[in-house]
């Protein structure tokens, strides 16, 4: 017998107002599953548009119950904060509201085709972790992510062997980047405009300027680590936003505003965590940053003093922060240089007007390659849809993902017309990417 334990939730931001479901679920054999903190070997995370919060409660019950027959289960305990839910589950409660009727007739139609299924009702505090999944289905939607997310035990030991994975360059580290911003030097809306793409109530076609967070797990004490590349005039909303609560270093591409802006904001980092944080640059960008931040970066300034206590950490080859390579990747930005960073499997690739082939020489096998492309039309600066799609089409990696969109692109319009494996950024938009 497969015997599964199924947590689920619903949520409702409104009631009735935008819902979701979370449903998680674990094999009740294995050590301490009926736990709370426990890890599922499944689950669902999903919006389900406007309804009621009951309504969710039971579509979440359904979608957990559809989901562990698929698994196998013969035998289920479904732990629920619902007690509504378990009480007509059971029969002892009737169901008065039309719109539940039939949603327990479903679910009881599920649960029937199994050998045997039990419903106790469990405080919320105890149901964490599918309250956090129907909770993190809203805040995905609202970015304009995928509606639902179905992780499967195939998916959770993908993503357990990659985040056990341990190399002293970081390569074969498990890695996690999230879009921070996915704009050009203005943003989207532009200030004053009243274009198509800057009047959009799709959240997607709202950017902020472009940005990157990388995270992975340190191979010496197992703590996550990460690193922003481009701390740009965006950064402080993008890190509320994201919760981006510590730093344990900085990337820079290039001296223009829009990247570098948020240099002074780090401060909030370097206070909070009582440590001068690392910027890598290559070393002419690294020359611009002395002269125009060098309060930052002359080390006068012990950290928690109010002003960010920055060490610039220079090399036009590559650059080590908090224990991970990053190889500077040269590119031609117009008339000044600009570098991406490559580390492992991943290359960030932004403000590039071209790539010269001894730059692509050293941007092949990638899982993922994040790279700007401006706009249709031609830019003096920057290169457009039509040469990323060329540049990635020759460099050939995995994923790819275009970035630095100006108000010229719609998001839907331009995803629609994108080759397969490669797609347009959203700010919020994260990709994790396994350790090889």
């Amino acid at each position: 017998m497969k015997t599964l334990i199924l947590r689920t939730d619903g949520a409702c931001r409104g009631n009735p107002g935008p819902a979701s479901i979370g449903a998680a679920l674990y094999d009740a054999h294995a050590a301490g599953a009926s736990e709370p903190d426990a890890t599922p070997i499944a689950s669902i995370s999903a919006a389900i548009g406007t309804t009621t919060n009951n309504v969710a409660e039971w579509k979440a019950v359904i979608a957990g119950a559809e989901l562990a027959l698929e698994l196998g289960a013969t035998t289920l305990s479904l732990l629920l904060d619902s007690k509504l839910v378990v009480e007509q589950l059971h029969g002892r409660w009737r169901v008065r509201d039309a719109k539940l009727a039939p949603l327990c007739d479903e679910a009881i139609s599920l649960l029937s085709q199994l050998n045997s299924w039990e419903a106790r009702h469990v405080p919320r505090a105890q149901n964490g972790r599918a309250d956090a999944l129907a909770n993190e289905a809203l805040d995905r939607a609202l970015r304009g992510g995928p509606a639902r997310v179905v992780r499967r035990p195939d998916d959770h030991a993908r993503t357990a062997v990659a985040t056990d994975a341990r190399d002293s360059g970081g390569e074969r580290q498990a890695t996690r980047l999230t879009i921070l911003g996915s704009g050009a030097s203005r943003g989207v809306p532009r200030v004053g405009c009243r274009c198509d793409v800057c009047l959009s109530r799709d959240m997607r076609n709202r950017r902020l300027r472009s940005a990157a967070l990388i995270e992975w797990r340190d191979p010496v004490d197992g703590a996550t680590r990460s690193v922003v590349i481009d701390p740009g005039m965006d950064l402080r909303e993008q890190a509320l936003r994201f919760n981006v609560e510590r730093l344990d270093g900085a990337l820079v591409t290039h001296i223009h505003v829009d990247h570098t802006g948020g240099i002074d904001e780090l401060r909030a980092y370097t206070d909070a965590q009582d440590l001068v944080l690392p910027v890598g640059a290559s070393s002419d960008t690294a020359t611009e940053l002395r002269l125009r931040w060098a309060y930052a970066f002359d080390g006068r300034t012990a950290p928690g003093h109010g002003i960010p206590a920055l060490t610039l950490v220079e090399g036009d080859e590559q650059v080590t922060i908090a224990g991970r390579r990053f190889q500077a990747i040269p590119l031609v930005h117009g008339r000044r240089a600009t570098t991406g960073w490559r580390s492992g499997n991943l290359a960030y690739l932004t403000d590039v007007g071209s790539v010269a082939a001894a730059s692509r020489a050293m941007l092949a096998d990638l899982d993922l390659l994040v790279v700007s492309a401006l706009r249709d039309l031609p830019h003096p600066t920057h290169q457009t849809v039509d040469e990323a799609l060329a540049l990635i089409a020759d460099l050939a990696p995995r994923r790819a993902i275009l970035t630095h969109l100006d108000h010229d692109l719609d998001y839907a319009d331009l995803a629609g017309r994108l080759p397969r494996g490669v797609i347009p950024a959203f700010d919020g938009l994260v990709a994790e990417l396994p350790a090889r």
